[in-house]
């Protein structure tokens, strides 16, 4: 709990980073075209590796069912 006594607030996890930390060479991805949705960052890792969508997702740390991923619609 904060000060204030309410909850903190979580922010989303930010999938691009994290590709990023491990794909250091995937700079051309631009975090507009993804909107951090690992399923689409994970579309596009998957055209540039030999490991399988489930493979890069799981290193995102992405859940495996888009349902469990947080809708950010910016």
């Amino acid at each position: 709990m904060n000060s204030a006594g309410r909850m903190p607030v979580h922010s989303a996890p930010d999938y691009y980073a994290r590709g990023l930390a491990l794909w250091p060479r995937l700079v051309p991805l631009r975090p507009v075209r993804v909107r951090s949705d690992p399923h689409r960052i994970a579309a596009l890792i998957a055209r540039r590796t030999n490991l399988s969508y489930q493979a890069i997702l799981a290193l995102l740390g992405a859940p495996d069912d888009p349902s469990d991923t947080a809708r950010l619609d910016h």
